[in-house]
């Protein structure tokens, strides 16, 4: 069975600038795992290992539910999981706005109806840029404040989807289905 997970796909424009941020981020550390432009995104929840008819029951739900219509999200500025200076992860910070908050907890309210478990940490949106650090130093220590690391942008959400999980390819998610904001499907 494949693996899934729920989240916003990052608009070209800001990608283009994340790229920029993790090329910095190559200067000085050593990841093993770095995210690949096309998979850019924001998780709203990881369903984990699912088949494909339990899928498509949940992807049927979100389609009968009326959801946010366009809304604006602050990317930025880049933060990280871990040790500041070896982080396990680096990512873009992203912003806890209202719209964002309420698909979350309807996306894990359907979840929960359908037999996934809610996640027990704090939602904490980001854009993960690379994770499993090797070795090397946080480009954040020794950045000053004018640094691109520390800019903030603005992007317009009006959907998420649904992605399939493909480990051994790059990039490794595949758009399964995908849920427009403002109305009913």
């Amino acid at each position: 069975m494949s693996h899934y997970f729920i989240g916003i796909k990052v608009h070209s424009e800001i990608s283009e600038k994340l790229m920029n941020w993790q090329s910095i981020l190559r200067e000085t550390m050593n990841y093993k795992d770095w995210t690949a432009k096309a998979d850019l995104h924001v998780t709203l929840k990881f369903l984990g290992s699912c088949s494909d008819e339990r899928i498509e029951r949940y992807v049927q739900r979100l389609k009968n539910e009326s959801w946010p219509s366009e809304y604006s999200l602050t990317v930025g500025p880049a933060g990280c999981f871990g040790d500041q200076e070896r982080p396990r992860v680096f990512h873009a910070q992203v912003e806890k706005a209202p719209s964002l908050l309420e698909t979350k907890e309807k996306v894990d309210g359907i979840g929960e109806k359908l037999g996934f478990q809610k996640e027990k940490r704090e939602f904490n949106p980001h854009i993960t840029l690379a994770k499993k650090q090797a070795e090397g130093v946080s480009p954040l220590m020794e950045a000053s404040e004018d640094s691109v690391l520390f800019e903030t942008y603005e992007m317009v959400v009006n959907e998420f989807s649904i992605f399939r999980i493909h480990p051994g390819k790059h990039p490794k998610y595949e758009t399964v289905a995908t849920i427009k904001g403002g109305q009913k499907i």
